[in-house]
C-alpha cells in the first residue's frame, strides 16, 4: 500500500482538495523501476505524466560523446507534463536513475478530469504554469552564466588564452 501523503507534496497537485487527490489517485498507478530501467525514450508518444514517489529519475538526451544529464528528480518532482499541453513525442530520456516507484497519470484519463471538472483544470494548469515559469527562469539563468563565460573567453588574450585572475 502506498502512502498517498505524495499527492499533497507535489507541485502539481498540492493545491487540490482532498476530494480532488482521490480522483486522481483513482485514475493513476504505481509503477516500479530498477535503477538504469528506461521510463520512456525520447521520441516516445506522450501517454501521460509522473510523479516521482521514492528513488530519483534522471532526464537526459543523448549526444555525440554520450548521454547528457538534464536533471535528476527526487521524490515529489514531476515529469512529462509536456504530454498534457501538446501531443509531440517525448523530448528527452526518463530513466530510474535507482531504484524508484513513481505515480503514473495516464494522459486520456488525466484530460478527461480536467474537462469534467473545472476546478481540478484550473488548479493544476495554474500550477503547471508556476513550475513551467520556475523552470525557464533556471534555463535562463543557465543560458546567461554559459553565454557570459563564451563571451568572457573571447575577450581573452590574444592568444585565445583565458587570463589568470
Amino acid at each position: 500500500m502506498i502512502n498517498t501523503a505524495f499527492l499533497t507534496d507535489s507541485p502539481l497537485f498540492r493545491n487540490l482538495d482532498e476530494t480532488e487527490r482521490a480522483l486522481i489517485l483513482i485514475i493513476g498507478q504505481v509503477r516500479a523501476f530498477e535503477a538504469g530501467q528506461a521510463i520512456f525514450r525520447e521520441g516516445d508518444a506522450g501517454d501521460g505524466l509522473y510523479i516521482v514517489v521514492k528513488g530519483s529519475v534522471r532526464i537526459s538526451k543523448q549526444s555525440a560523446t554520450g548521454e547528457e544529464a538534464l536533471a535528476v528528480l527526487e521524490p515529489h518532482a514531476f515529469f512529462g507534463e509536456m504530454a498534457l499541453i501538446d501531443f509531440a513525442p517525448r523530448a528527452a530520456d526518463a530513466i530510474a536513475n535507482d531504484p524508484s516507484e513513481l505515480f503514473f497519470i495516464p494522459l486520456k484519463e488525466l484530460r478527461a478530469l480536467i474537462e469534467t471538472n473545472h476546478q481540478i483544470a484550473l488548479k493544476v494548469l495554474f500550477a503547471l504554469c508556476e513550475v513551467m515559469a520556475q523552470r525557464l527562469r533556471e534555463t535562463n539563468e543557465r543560458y546567461m552564466s554559459v553565454f557570459t563565460i563564451a563571451q568572457w573567453g573571447q575577450q581573452g588574450t590574444p592568444d585565445g588564452l583565458f587570463p589568470l585572475p
